[in-house]
This record gives C-alpha cells, sequence and structure tokens, in this order.
C-alpha cells in the first residue's frame, strides 16, 4: 500500500522504507553475481562472461560492477575483440541473406523467362497472352518486395549491432567511471 503524503515511501510488510533503500536491496552483490556467472571472482571473468555480467548490469550493485570492471584484465582488448567478432558475424548474415537473394531473383527471372517463351506462342489468344503478362507482372511485384524486405533485413542488422556493441562497451566502460579508452585501427575492423 502506498502513503500518500510521501511520493517516494512505501509501506512494506514491517513498515515504512524509501523508494531507493527498497532499490539497492534488489541490487545484486558480489557472491550472487560470481555464482550467476559460475567463477570463483573476477580475475576469471571470460569474453563471454562479461557480455553475460552486461546484460544483468542494471541489476547489479554499481560498486560491485566496477570492482569487476577494474579487475577484468583486458578490457579494452576485449572491447575490440567484441566489436570484431560482431563484426564478422554481420559480415556471414550479409553474405548468407545476398547468396539466398540471388538465388530467389534467379528463380524469379527463371520463371519470368518461361512466362515470355509462353507468350511468344503465336497460337496463344490474347486473354491468354494477357494472362502470362499478369503473371510476369506478379513475379516483377515480389521481386521489388524481396528487395525492400532485404534492404530492411540490412538496415536492422546494423542498427541492432550498433546498439548492442555500443551498448556493451558504454555499460562496461560507465562502470569504470568514463576512464575506459579503446584504441583500434582501422585495419583492425576493415577487411583485408
Amino acid at each position: 500500500m502506498r502513503n500518500k503524503n510521501k511520493k517516494d515511501t512505501f509501506y512494506i510488510t514491517k513498515g515504512f522504507y524509501k523508494k531507493e533503500d527498497v532499490e539497492m536491496s534488489k541490487l545484486m552483490t558480489e557472491e550472487k553475481v560470481l555464482k550467476k556467472l559460475g567463477i570463483d571472482d573476477f580475475r576469471h571473468i571470460t569474453k563471454n562472461k562479461v557480455i553475460k555480467m552486461a546484460s544483468m548490469l542494471d541489476r547489479v550493485d554499481p560498486e560491485v560492477a566496477k570492482k569487476a570492471i577494474e579487475q577484468f584484465p583486458d578490457f579494452s582488448n576485449t572491447a575490440k575483440e567484441i566489436l570484431k567478432e560482431y563484426k564478422e558475424s554481420l559480415d556471414k548474415s550479409l553474405e548468407l541473406n545476398a547468396d539466398s537473394v540471388k538465388s530467389y531473383y534467379d528463380a524469379c527471372n527463371s520463371i519470368i523467362s518461361s512466362l515470355q517463351k509462353e507468350v511468344e506462342n503465336e497460337n496463344l489468344s490474347f486473354e491468354e497472352k494477357k494472362y502470362f503478362f499478369d503473371q510476369m507482372i506478379e513475379v516483377s511485384k515480389m521481386m521489388g518486395e524481396k528487395d525492400s524486405e532485404n534492404k530492411k533485413f540490412i538496415a536492422g542488422c546494423v542498427t541492432l549491432g550498433v546498439v548492442a556493441v555500443t551498448g556493451v562497451v558504454a555499460i562496461l566502460g560507465s562502470a569504470l567511471g568514463g576512464n575506459t579508452t579503446i584504441h583500434a585501427d582501422e585495419s583492425d575492423l576493415l577487411d583485408e
């Protein structure tokens, strides 16, 4: 039940508590974080565990998060490695998508070619030829829809990647007080 006189005070079973006290009590302790990550101490944190920890930082006591990241041996290189792996994953997804789209377009072009051959048949009536033209137009529309779908997929991949990578780096960096600098050569992230 909420106390109407004070906005940030709640009645919880045994009395009134300030909102921030209740929220702080819900934050994970160092022991809980270590248990969730399956490690004995933060010096044994791996890149995959960093990502897992980043996903639960909103529920971790800020001091615990700072302690974890300060003990993480090579935050900067790990952040670069995460970026590089994401880029490789994105490249692979885009390559597979390109193969799929090319295959679809090849099939559509084959259908249109077959329909064009049918239209060239002089024994067809006007209605039959019109039917084949309508079918070619339908396949062309499907190709246009696939193109739009493909562009949305690519934009979605890029957006998701930027948000995910920026989020991981920003969350982990902010836990250190913003003193994290990542140095990357352009050749680290570009195809060679």
